[in-house]
């Protein structure tokens, strides 16, 4: 099981639902030598992306989570490019 920093009980309240899904995940399907860090300020500008995934051998991959669902994901109408309908309408 993968370490995540701060603890997911020390840090759930701030979490998206997806952000909690995700965290949950992968600490419990990555092996132990995965280290999780989440909302980690990283660069020159100290940008927080959700989750910085690293391991010795593999790397670091930067995660952003983006909670959605189809209802929420608006499209462009092709009468005009200020006109935005809902997903499926």
């Amino acid at each position: 099981m993968a370490v995540l920093i701060p603890a997911l009980g020390s840090c759930v309240s701030r979490k998206t639902p997806g952000e909690r899904r995700l965290a949950e995940r992968l600490e419990q399907k990555l092996e132990d030598d995965y280290l999780l860090w989440y909302d980690v300020p990283m660069g020159p500008r100290d940008t927080h992306p959700d989750f910085c995934v690293m391991h010795p051998r593999r790397g670091i991959l930067v995660l952003e989570v983006k909670d959605w669902k189809p209802s929420s994901v608006r499209v462009p109408t092709k009468k005009t490019d200020q006109s935005w309908t809902r997903y499926g309408e």
